[in-house]
């Protein structure tokens, strides 16, 4: 039988970050969409007249930062981390949980490929695959 100790602890951690993670783009998505936040965010605009950035390409951001669906992505984010907590009770096959936590952090990757946040969990999910398939069983 093999000792999956270390896996099991990255897996824990992978899905521990993307919850997390997940609650911040929640956050980050109510906040910004709230339009009291908008106007908050424009006076001061106004009101600073030594500003570095030109209140064009604030707005333009700020309008692009608008325009994405971080519900979505709230939910995507909890969906790989259930992809994490599938992995880690397939007790059977050590080969099954390294192919779902590769599809998990290849999944994070190309959805995520813009935004920073998710990609310490996913590095640990691709650890933690490689080593459910790569480590050989211990000798009896």
């Amino acid at each position: 039988m093999k000792n999956r100790k270390a896996e099991k602890i990255l897996v824990i951690c992978g899905i521990i970050l993307f919850i997390i993670g997940a609650g911040f783009v929640f956050l980050f998505g109510t906040v910004i969409t709230n339009t009291d936040f908008e106007t908050f965010l424009n006076q001061a605009v106004q009101e600073e007249t030594g500003q570095d950035i030109p209140a064009e390409e604030f707005e333009g951001f700020f309008e692009q930062a608008q325009s994405i669906n971080y519900g979505l992505h709230t939910g995507l984010m909890l969906l790989i981390a259930a992809v994490g907590v599938v992995a880690l009770f397939t007790r059977n096959s050590s080969l099954l949980s390294g192919i779902f936590l590769l599809a998990g952090a290849g999944t994070t990757v190309i959805i995520f490929w813009w935004m920073m946040l998710p990609f310490l969990p996913a590095l640990l999910y691709f650890i933690a695959g490689l080593m459910f398939l790569l480590r050989k069983p211990q000798a009896a």
